[in-house]
């Protein structure tokens, strides 16, 4: 790969990490040494922001790779960002885009509803929706141009109940599942079924070997990280319900599976979680308050969370700032952990992998 010479070798640790859990992956992206001062962080929304150039999308992409030092197991990763739930829109809802995110729906606009009933009648995805054809065109095109030079990552479907969120409003799905339990899990399954088909229809159209998305992880298999981040709002027994059946369905009609945990609301479910055979493992994230709290991913105050992900089998994904990696590693087994980071310079970012024995 033109940007990442060491490719083969970092696919063979990535499917290391995915079978059998005993490696740890350090991940780090800094400007290449002589482009620091003209280095930028790549802007993820650029295909938001160039609805009628996406060629132009690739090619900015490309000279950010030509800039970028990927160190460790990162990768040039190009997914195909329209927000995150961008199947609410393929499903007809409505979106906003704000210039750093998107909202469907009822995210954004409290009188769009749709009512259960509706729902209840059938989704489908209409193959003219503007929505579906952008990303599939975006996905295409990226897919053509990346060879031998990046992955292509899949668009975020997003988790299936925050799609429905979106479409019936959240005050609303909240009351159906006292109100109309039985009819809520009906329409979970119809969304269900169609997020694998959107993902099957775009795994084909991407030809590079593995699968990719946006917690820039690489797999060799079909692998995609799965989420609820309509979860914080939920007991354990709505959970129970709403919620674990089908994300063990995905566990198993995907190879890999990581949950992206987002935030302490999320934290009752974790056992739950741990419990599924064929879930890989999880992310943390603290969210934004905690981290500015100073609770980022290498506080030790999740070390109990962490240490229970380990203990249970599970592979472990967080995000630290490259002076936490040494005592989480004292804290820590030496297994099934990818460490996100950042460094200042090349010369930092190989100093530390080489700290480490992975360069």
């Amino acid at each position: 790969m033109m940007y990442k010479e060491d490719w083969k070798l970092v696919k063979g640790m990535f499917k290391e990490w995915w079978e059998n859990g005993d490696n740890i992956l350090i991940q780090v992206i800094t400007p290449r040494t002589g482009f620091e001062e003209q280095w930028y962080n790549w802007d993820t929304w650029l295909f938001m922001k160039n609805l009628d150039n996406f060629r132009k999308v690739v090619k900015h992409f490309i000279k950010w790779c030509e800039m970028t030092y990927f160190g460790g197991a990162a990768y040039p990763n190009l997914w195909i960002n329209f927000g995150p739930g961008i199947l609410a829109a393929f499903l007809g809802a409505p979106l906003k885009f704000t210039g750093d995110t998107v909202w469907f729906g009822a995210s954004h606009d409290p009188s769009y509803s749709k009512s259960l009933d509706e729902l209840l009648k059938g989704l489908e995805i209409d193959k003219s929706n503007i929505w579906w054809k952008r990303v599939r065109e975006a996905t295409k095109i990226a897919s053509e141009m990346s060879r031998d030079k990046f992955i292509v990552g899949i668009t975020d479907i997003g988790g299936v109940v925050d799609v429905l969120a979106s479409l019936r409003g959240t005050l609303n799905l909240l009351k159906d599942m006292f109100i109309r339990p039985n009819d809520v899990e009906k329409v979970i399954w119809n969304i269900f079924e169609i997020w694998h088909w959107c993902y099957d229809e775009l795994c084909k159209l991407i030809t590079q070997e593995g699968t990719s998305a946006w917690m820039g992880l690489w797999c060799h298999e079909r692998w995609y990280p799965i989420q609820c981040d309509f979860a914080y709002m939920l007991s354990p027994r709505l959970f129970r319900r709403f919620v674990l059946p089908h994300i063990i369905e995905h566990c198993k009609l995907l190879d890999h599976v990581i949950y992206h945990l987002d935030g302490p609301g999320e934290l009752p479910h974790v056992d739950m979680l741990l419990s599924i055979k064929e879930l890989d493992g999880i992310q943390w994230v603290p969210g934004a308050s905690m981290e500015l709290s100073g609770y980022h991913c290498g506080s030790p105050r999740w070390l109990p969370l962490y240490r229970k992900i380990l203990k249970a089998g599970k592979r472990l994904v967080i995000a630290v700032p490259p002076n936490s990696i040494d005592f989480l590693l004292r804290e820590l087994p030496h297994r099934g952990i990818l460490f996100q980071t950042y460094c200042k310079t090349e010369y930092e970012a190989k100093k530390l992998l080489k700290k480490y024995g992975i360069l």
